[in-house]
């Protein structure tokens, strides 16, 4: 068993721990980055809504206007075989009608071109049955009647709510970790390391003559010869004794010294490991400062651009209603000075060209109407996703 405790490099963070730490942080990066994808398709998929509704009054607004130019050219040409009325008259009334037809096919094509652009949202392939299906939408207004909110409010629930400011902290999080990497990178290795290990031994008692006991025989065998002559007693080899029964056998005894810790070893040292100038971490650790200023900047500019959203949609909004309620009381006004010059001309006290200019005018009315209408339900909808709360309001829920 070996144990290494870094003192310096590596004691609170390595590239293992700072790996997994990042992964972490990549899982609720990659989170964040598919919530706003989610709110991107919700977003268009809202305003392309809205250019469908808005289409097809369009569409209504122009079919009303063939129906009057047809009424007025029906009118004119009773007038004219009556005696009335001048037969000139009628090639003002019948051009105005063939112009408004083909206003009318116009807004046919623009209906055509938004319901496809809903349902290329949509489908998800050109075998999908929307294809196939008239799209009728369901609400010709946002639901909610938003309330244009104080834009201090406003802005801090921007900031607080948005996906993006969080997306930015994410990775800034990110950054923050490979930076302490690369500094602690250019400190010097310096490892505590102790070890312990068992050995086992064993093995077969050997029967070949002791060599060193072979190099003193002749010794002794000449001491011998001299000590009898002498009268003396013989010397006798000292015995080495015997080894000891542990040490005796095959692998099992080896192994099974290993187990009893008979042959213990200890070992407690320090390793140290200088490096003058480590360039690369020294440039990493540059890179990681950049990417901080980088986006310290980054925030700076989003949530500016947060806080001017805010304010567009607030002034979209207010605006929407204003526009809303003006186009309203003209198209009322202009259909009121419409019923009173068609009652001139049933008189005789007015002329073609005053009233279809009077028709023009509801027309027109009307129209801007739905332009407001248009505007207010997409300022409604930018708005609550310049607060960070689409899908909290369409009831979204990401898993």
């Amino acid at each position: 068993m070996t144990y290494t405790r870094p003192v310096l490099r590596k004691r609170l963070i390595d590239r293992e721990r700072a790996q997994i730490r990042i992964r972490s942080k990549q899982v609720g990066i990659s989170e964040t980055d598919f919530e706003l994808r989610v709110i991107d398709v919700v977003a268009r998929v809202e305003q392309a809504y809205w250019d469908l509704v808005a289409a097809r009054q369009a569409v209504q607004v122009a079919e009303d206007g063939v129906k009057l130019g047809q009424e007025q050219l029906a009118r004119t040409e009773r007038q004219i075989a009556a005696g009335t009325l001048a037969p000139v008259e009628i090639s003002l009334a019948r051009s105005e009608f063939e112009r408004r037809r083909d206003s009318f096919y116009a807004t046919q094509d623009i209906l055509t071109a938004a319901e496809n652009n809903l349902k290329l949202l949509m489908a998800n392939g050109r075998a999908n049955a929307v294809w196939n299906e008239e799209l009728v939408p369901a609400d010709a207004e946002t639901t909610g009647k938003p309330e244009a909110e104080e834009l201090g409010a406003v802005v801090q629930t921007a900031l607080a709510k948005r996906p993006e400011l969080r997306l930015l902290s994410q990775r800034r999080t990110v950054n923050e970790i490979e930076k302490e990497l690369n500094r602690d990178q250019l400190k010097p290795q310096v490892n505590l390391v102790a070890g312990y290990a068992n050995s086992g031994l064993a093995g077969t008692l050997s029967t070949a003559p002791n060599p060193f006991e072979g190099q003193s025989a002749g010794i002794y065998s000449r001491l011998n010869q001299l000590s009898g002559l002498a009268g003396l007693a013989p010397v006798l080899p000292p015995v080495q004794g015997s080894l000891p029964p542990f040490l005796l056998g095959g692998y099992g005894s080896a192994l099974s010294n290993v187990f009893t810790g008979r042959f213990p070893t200890v070992q407690v040292g320090m390793q140290f490991e200088l490096n003058l100038r480590n360039r690369t971490a020294e440039a990493a650790l540059a890179q990681t400062a950049i990417a901080e200023k980088r986006l310290g900047l980054e925030r700076t500019r989003l949530e500016q651009a947060i806080d001017a959203q805010v304010r567009n949609a607030l002034q979209g909004l207010v605006a929407s209603r204003e526009r809303i309620a003006a186009a309203e009381a003209s198209a009322k006004a202009a259909e009121e000075k419409l019923n009173s010059e068609v009652r001139l001309f049933q008189t005789g006290e007015s002329t073609n060209f005053f009233v279809l200019q009077r028709q023009n005018e509801l027309l027109e009315s009307r129209r801007r109407a739905v332009v407001a209408h248009l505007e207010y339900n997409k300022s409604a909808a930018r708005l609550e996703q310049a607060r960070g709360r689409t899908l909290e309001t369409k009831e979204i829920r990401l898993r």
